[in-house]
């Protein structure tokens, strides 16, 4: 079975989320094409996702026919494409749409194709129509073969932005969004009922997405006043999704983590105090040196807490566009790069990620 993904902002990093959430639970599964923010993955038959799972997925669904543009044209006189008689759609992929115009129109279908208003910004600073329509088609050709398919999933912000918007406790200057939250606990390979680690949990924004994902977490700070509002919010949390996971809050050192021989690590490491100006390049080297003197001994614990196979999904500072010496950070860690760092940064902010997983 073939499933085709519309990624997010950010690509290359939903790729990752992807494929680590397969490679977790042993899912066989073949990459097939990755191009711009279209990815098609093989796995076998009945594989199904659940696109709420994932930070970085837009939109997905199941391969319905490909082939060659002779066998397009059979296809599509013999097989509907839209089940509806009046529709708007929009259409992702390389492919001229005019063959598809012309089957509505021959089936007396009231269609009209959208165009979005509203563009995504990638990463690499290209950018892509987000048009809100009806129906979603994949309409793409690679390497001489035509993909075709109808979108069967499409991402719902709302609850999600609810959850967020709802908890006691929040704190937006410093807090993870929930698109990235997912990502991280995807990244580090955790699966429902292992236990998760976030050593700077902050008000607890990670430890949510994963308990939403039946995940038991267990969270670490030092500020008290976060580590209170995190209790706060996954009580919240467990009274409006009825979780029955098990969840664990410290006000401690993250180099006092208990060994629990955790599963997978998640986490937004601090940068300390806010930054309310663009630093001089001798202050954001400063800042950076400092934060790896900082991480290298927590790391060293945090190995020494986890499984051995167990993956650490984590966030490095990028500052004035000098990232941090993660290299150096992994060595002295005594941990191995497993992914190499996938920057998240916007237009309008001097500090960035660089996101990674070490092992």
């Amino acid at each position: 079975m073939k499933t085709f993904f519309i990624l997010g902002r950010n690509p290359e990093l939903s790729r990752q989320e992807i494929l680590s959430f397969l490679k977790a639970r042993n899912r066989t599964h073949e990459e097939i094409m990755f191009q711009d923010n279209l990815l098609i993955i093989q796995t076998n038959e009945g594989e199904r996702f659940d696109i709420q799972e994932f930070g970085g997925i837009m939109h997905l669904g199941e391969i319905t026919f490909k082939g060659n543009q002779e066998e397009l044209e059979k296809y599509l006189g013999k097989n509907e494409i839209i089940p509806s008689d009046k529709f708007s759609y929009a259409t992702f992929g390389n492919q001229d749409t005019q063959i598809l115009k012309e089957k509505f129109k021959k089936e007396h279908k009231k269609a009209s194709q959208k165009h979005g208003r509203k563009l995504i910004k990638f990463q690499d600073g290209n950018k892509q129509e987000n048009p809100k329509a009806d129906f979603y088609i994949f309409f793409h050709e690679h390497n001489n073969i035509i993909h075709l398919a109808t979108t069967t999933q499409t991402y719902n912000p709302k609850e999600v932005k609810k959850r967020d918007m709802q908890k006691p406790v929040r704190r937006e200057s410093l807090a993870i969004s929930p698109r990235l939250s997912k990502i991280l606990i995807n990244l580090s390979g955790a699966k429902p009922f292992d236990r998760l680690l976030d050593p700077f949990c902050g008000v607890g924004s990670i430890l949510s997405e994963a308990l939403i994902k039946k995940i038991n977490v267990h969270g670490i700070d030092k500020d008290k006043e976060a580590t209170i509002g995190a209790k706060q919010n996954l009580k919240w949390l467990e009274n409006q999704y009825k979780i029955k996971n098990r969840y664990t809050i410290e006000n401690n050192d993250s180099r006092r983590a208990p060994d629990l021989q955790f599963s997978g690590i998640a986490t937004e490491t601090p940068l300390g105090k806010i930054l309310r100006k663009k630093p001089s390049d001798n202050q954001a080297k400063q800042i950076l040196q400092n934060f790896e003197a900082y991480m290298i001994p927590i790391l060293r614990h945090l190995k020494r807490i986890k499984k051995p196979q167990a993956k650490i999904a984590i966030t490095f500072p990028v500052i004035r566009n000098l990232h941090t010496d993660y290299q150096k950070i992994a060595n002295k860690s005594g941990l191995r790069i497993k992914l190499q760092p996938i920057l998240e940064s916007r237009k309008d902010q001097f500090i960035s990620r660089d996101i990674l997983i070490l092992q």
